[in-house]
């Protein structure tokens, strides 16, 4: 999409100027370079009849689904993260699920909307995570998202696997430092789940991500190219509405989050 928007501008809006924007049209894309330093989320969207077993299958899963803010039922607005934004159309892309199938990726969700909904915003690690390493000088190259073996622990229609992504660093040093960093945002997936073998947890090759992959193409890995550590992703969640099939299940689109008003550093722990 085009904007009237320069690259700077979009680096200083704050959360609220970039909401405005999002919700008047003028932004699509990714939200992977706006508003640095603030927290971006996921978003899940589910009626109230199934909200009660989602909270406990994120409670059991608290590094696949760590829950950040949750509205009122029938409520679009966030009350923790932003109370003035509007979930049904401050994100730039959607993804709506019936019966754990897609029928629809619209930048407005207005016309979905009831009353009887509940909104979860669960914390995303791609721009929070990758601003703070980046911050600290901390280089690492993404290899993509993929399935594992490892089971989520099942709560009511909510099962499946972790979704994870992989992020390649060039020594040890680097790969330390990163941990650091991320078991200090446990509301950002905290934590790596697996270091280095992918076979170990399910994935034959890097180079063939099956949930998301990164722009341009994907060498195959080889033994010297560094440490690779894996960290549970929203990805989880999609499978998961695939596997659930209920009647209406609303997500972010990838890489096309909720911006919310809170500095990732005021979620971290000290």
């Amino acid at each position: 999409m085009v904007t009237k928007y320069t690259e700077a501008e979009l680096l200083e809006m704050t959360p609220h100027e970039y909401r405005s924007m999002v919700r008047k049209g003028e932004w699509t894309e990714s939200t992977r370079d706006v508003c640095p330093g603030y927290a971006a989320t996921d978003i899940v969207i589910i009626s109230k009849e199934y909200a009660y077993d989602f909270l406990v299958f994120c409670h059991r899963n608290p590094l696949a689904c760590p829950v950040v803010d949750i509205t009122e039922v029938g409520s679009p607005h966030p009350p923790l993260l932003a109370p003035d934004a509007d979930l049904r159309t401050d994100l730039p892309r959607y993804r709506v699920y019936k019966d754990g199938q897609v029928v629809d990726e619209p930048t407005d969700i207005t016309k979905y909307w009831r009353d009887d909904l509940v909104a979860f915003l669960l914390g995303e690690a791609a721009s929070s995570l990758y601003r703070a390493w980046k911050a600290a000088n901390i280089p690492f190259q993404s290899k993509g998202t993929f399935t594992t073996n490892i089971p989520l622990t099942p709560v009511g229609p909510f099962h499946g696997n972790v979704a994870a992504s992989c992020r390649l660093f060039e020594n040890s040093h680097d790969a330390i430092r990163a941990i650091q960093i991320a078991s200090r945002h446990p509301l950002f997936h905290g934590p790596p789940i697996h270091i280095g073998d992918p076979s170990a947890i399910g994935i034959k090759d890097l180079s063939q991500p099956d949930v998301i992959r990164p722009a341009g193409q994907i060498p195959p890995m080889q033994p010297t190219d560094g440490i690779a550590m894996f960290w549970p992703c929203f990805g989880t969640v999609r499978g998961v509405a695939v596997e659930a099939k209920l009647p209406l299940m609303i997500v972010d689109y990838p890489l096309h989050n909720f911006v919310s008003d809170k500095l990732a550093e005021e979620l971290a722990l000290l």
